[in-house]
């Protein structure tokens, strides 16, 4: 009985185990979840091809290189380019070379596709990608890539914002009517190898700084304070020194040869002063208007020629024509009264011409 107990027991385990590994093995796998927007876009989407160049102005300068075959050859150019929302890659095809297709990249250097034995680029899996038949005679193709859509290295770019940039085509010389003549072969924009380690491979790409678009700033009206407010206003601080050429004048000597009176000059270093105090103070720099930059070059220009001791002692070079620097500095003083700046209240404003 003893036995048959054991026996029963050890059948009931038995049992038990087989039905757990059978009920495991109906249940169906759980699939892994998908976060929204991960996936990468199709190639598709993110380069275009453009047939016709558009009427576009890129912004700052754009990079153009040599497109050259295995020899050395170059066959010519390629040129990389962007505005606000968009990089363009353009072959440009010189003589009798024409294209067959068309390969690039851009992006960061370490994800340029490569083939995982040899480290060589592969074209065939770059992103952008455009087949053309040779008799259709082409030289000119442009991929246009949204920016928001390709990754960038920091590299030694001003802007911080760095493509490495590979692009290939495949290229046939044809100089008779025969467009089936001539040999296809690899051609890439130049300068320096993917993978110089390679003796075999000759691929070359090169560096892109993505250029900053100016934006234009709305005009504002440009007003300037007079040379009491500059020199003679203890409340008033100057955001830097008063400079021509080597004239170099801080604060605190400029307050020093207040007031001008009789000194005709002085009265033309003040004026001078002023406008100048104004653009960098408060009117964030933007230029002098032109309607007196003319009147404020001339002091300027003479101004530049006199040391802080000269101004003291009402010391000119020789042959300076003293009517037309007094003229200048009328105008000035005249043009500060009519455009004065309204904030601060300043009974010097057009007195002291």
């Amino acid at each position: 009985m003893l036995y048959r107990a054991r026996t029963w027991k050890q059948f009931a385990v038995f049992l038990l185990l087989f039905l757990t590994i059978f009920a495991c093995k109906k249940q169906h796998p759980i699939e892994p979840t998908k976060t929204p927007g991960s996936e990468t876009p199709p190639s598709s989407t993110v380069y275009e091809s453009l047939l016709t160049f558009p009427s576009i102005s890129y912004c700052g300068s754009p990079l153009t290189s040599y497109l050259k075959i295995k020899d050395g050859t170059n066959i010519g150019t390629v040129t990389v380019g962007n505005d606000d929302d968009y990089l363009y890659l353009t072959y440009d095809l010189s003589d009798d070379w024409y294209m067959g297709d068309a390969h690039c990249y851009a992006g960061k250097e370490f994800l340029i596709p490569r083939n995982s034995d040899n480290g060589n680029p592969n074209h065939e899996q770059f992103p952008g990608k455009q087949d053309f038949n040779f008799c259709d005679l082409r030289q000119t193709f442009t991929f246009r890539v949204l920016l928001s859509s390709i990754n960038s290295d920091i590299g030694q770019c001003s802007t911080n914002t760095q493509y490495y940039i590979a692009m290939r085509a495949s290229v046939k010389q044809i100089s008779s009517a025969d467009c089936d003549a001539g040999t296809n072969q690899p051609a890439w924009g130049a300068p320096f190898l993917i993978n110089p380690g390679n003796t075999n491979e000759w691929a070359t790409a090169f560096y892109y700084c993505k250029q900053e678009c100016t934006t234009t700033i709305p005009t504002t009206p440009w007003c300037a304070y007079s040379q009491g407010y500059w020199f003679n206003n203890p409340d008033i601080t100057w955001c830097g020194n008063v400079k021509f050429g080597t004239l170099d004048v801080a604060e605190q000597d400029g307050v020093v040869l207040w007031p001008a009176k009789d000194n005709w000059l002085k009265r033309a270093f003040f004026q001078a002063s002023a406008l100048q105090l104004s653009m960098s103070c408060a009117n964030n720099g933007n230029p002098i208007p032109t309607s007196i930059a003319t009147d404020y070059n001339s002091l300027e220009t003479f101004l530049s020629k006199l040391s802080y001791a000269d101004i003291q002692n009402r010391i000119v070079p020789a042959g300076t024509d003293t009517t037309a620097i007094q003229t200048a500095t009328g105008n000035i003083g005249k043009w500060i009264c009519q455009n004065h700046c309204n904030s601060t209240i300043d009974s010097t404003a057009c007195s002291g011409y």
